[in-house]
């Protein structure tokens, strides 16, 4: 008889608790508890689950269940096709063992189960697609427990119903993860608006390399043309005092062979590496054991008039050593530090070319907004068409260069104020209540207080044009927000970037509706002039539209693929 003609009670409480688990977006969470139900339907003594990484072709091992000093084995990998869970992979079939200590598939030398005297074993592969995502392991379970087709017919519908949402758990996590990346890099270059000390600098963005590549030490190699040799002159992370000014002969070392030949090389076991530079642990006393190194490229620097321009160049590298969970560094996070080196490099420079500080301050306004439409993707692009349509709006008012210029870099920035908006109100696919809309309408405000509290204010180049971040919600009536101003008390880059804003969201693709015909957002914003929108920056978009200088979300796509 079928189990749940038997206890169908049973069988329909573990589908629900199944229904309970895949509810979950934590990939921990959903693991762990994964383990719990496939224990307690097979009556195991214990058991183990492992993700596998198509990357890398390994097992890492992410829960273990009855053996207390199998969880100091939490994020270890093996070779994927190690032990029994690896012939579960490879095999890609469940199958039971009725004496694993004396299986020879049995990897010992791992020692997951060590405080326990193994009997039996079950192991079920977690496909998705034919493709491999882990491996679950039971140890010690009656041989009774799978007896019947059901019993195996029960475990195969629960994996496979979770399954899909551990890949999904995955897939969250490691865009979470991204997200965090992006925040972090806005807070750093945030930060390197509130000093020009070069070594200050360097130091704030090697302590992030290591915070945002989770490694143990970062560090910036200078060459030292005078002595022919390189020396470490800036450290993050640990013992990053002690290690200060050691040297290495120029062309030895990883690191001496990527400032010499420009490359980017990983290493993740430096002892199987001839270019290992063994005397720098002896000197220091720090354990190297896996490494990414960086070139670092000055910039080429226009300076102009008769001063021409600096050529690029390679003025050391950038390391970062020991990944703190034991994995290989991945393509992320060389991508990552590379932008990081970059940023160091261009703090060099700027500590001998103060003219490079107009260049450096472009990149962190594009690195904002980027990090902005990264944080909400369904409005991803949105900053830099509203800076864009604002610029063709001054261009027909006749604004200076100057003036446009600094519209520009304001209308860029008029939404950074998301940045403390919850995501789950940012990424709400459906309309917000009246709680969550009041915190969107602050945004305004989050976006000067981001300028005031990183000192961007000071800047002569935004003293004024920040009321296009706090005002581009005014209404000339006054029922606009944060600050419900009227008429001429809002300034003329908030009434332009007002009328930019407004185009562009009703233009533009959302998740809860398609874009709006051009004539029908035209009309739109001509009904609403004298009352919600400046009639003469309404004409202007009107004529720069006119003039094909302002395209919509959709045009420029196909331009693009043109």
């Amino acid at each position: 008889m079928a189990v749940w003609e038997k206890q169908p009670q049973r069988f329909l409480e573990i589908i629900q608790r199944a229904n309970q688990i895949a509810a979950s977006t934590q990939l921990d969470d959903l693991l762990d508890h994964l383990l719990d139900l496939i224990i307690e339907i097979t009556a195991s003594e214990a058991g183990t689950l492992y993700l596998y990484d198509a990357t890398t072709d390994e097992l890492i091992f992410k829960v273990v269940k009855g053996s207390p000093a199998g969880e100091a084995l939490i994020g270890r990998r093996l070779p994927a096709n190690t032990g029994l869970a690896g012939y579960a992979l490879q095999h890609r079939q469940p199958f039971f063992v009725e004496d694993v200590a004396n299986d020879p598939r049995w990897y010992r030398s791992f020692g997951e189960m060590g405080e326990l005297t193994l009997h039996t074993m079950f192991c079920i592969p977690l496909m998705l697609r034919a493709e491999p995502v882990g491996v679950v392991q039971v140890f010690n379970l009656p041989s009774t427990s799978l007896d019947g087709q059901d019993e195996m017919l029960l475990l195969e519908v629960l994996t496979s119903r979770l399954v899909t949402e551990i890949e999904k758990a995955r897939l969250l996590e490691e865009t979470r993860r991204r997200e965090l990346r992006q925040q972090a890099l806005v807070e750093i270059i945030s930060q390197l608006t509130t000093t020009l000390e070069r070594d200050e600098l360097l130091r704030r963005i090697m302590n992030y390399a290591c915070e945002l590549l989770a490694v143990e030490a970062a560090s910036i190699w200078l060459i030292d043309h005078k002595q022919n040799d390189l020396v470490l002159h800036i450290a993050g992370g640990k013992d990053q005092d002690r290690v200060e000014s050691l040297r290495v002969p120029r062309g030895q070392g990883i690191i001496g062979y990527v400032i010499e030949t420009g490359e980017t090389v990983v290493v993740n076991d430096v002892q199987r590496d001839h270019r290992f530079y063994k005397r720098l642990d002896q000197q220091s006393g720090f354990q190297t054991r896996a490494i990414l190194c960086v070139p670092l490229r000055a910039p080429r620097i226009v300076l102009g008039g008769e001063r021409g321009e600096v050529e690029g160049r390679i003025i050391g590298g950038a390391q970062a050593l020991n990944p703190r969970n034991g994995q290989p560094f991945s393509a992320e996070d060389i991508t990552l530090f590379q932008t990081l080196a970059s940023q160091a490099a261009t703090v060099i420079r700027l500590a001998e070319l103060y003219r490079e500080t107009d260049s450096l301050f472009t990149r962190m306004i594009e690195a904002i907004t980027g990090a902005i439409d990264l944080k909400d993707p369904y409005t991803r692009g949105h900053s830099q068409r509203v800076s864009d349509f604002s610029v063709a709006i001054g261009q027909e008012l006749g604004l200076s260069h100057e003036q446009l210029y600094q519209l520009r870099i304001a209308s860029k920035l008029h939404d950074v104020g998301k940045i403390r908006v919850p995501d789950h109100i940012l990424k709400k696919p459906g309309r917000l209540d009246d709680n969550e809309f009041a915190e969107m309408r602050q945004h305004p405000v989050y976006g000067l207080e981001f300028l005031r509290d990183n000192g961007l204010l000071e800047l002569d180049l935004l003293r004024e044009s920040w009321t296009a971040l706090a005002q581009h919600h005014e209404r000339l009536d006054g029922r606009g927000y944060p600050f419900g101003l009227k008429g001429e008390d809002i300034s003329l880059f908030g009434r332009i970037v007002a009328v930019a804003d407004v185009f562009d969201a009703l233009t533009s693709h959302r998740p809860y509706r398609p874009p709006m015909p051009v004539e029908e957002a035209l009309e739109l914003l001509q009904r609403g002039a004298g009352t919600e929108f400046d009639p003469i920056c309404v004409e202007a978009l009107i004529r720069a539209r006119s003039r094909e200088t302002i395209l919509t979300q959709d045009e420029r796509e196909k331009v693009a693929t043109a």
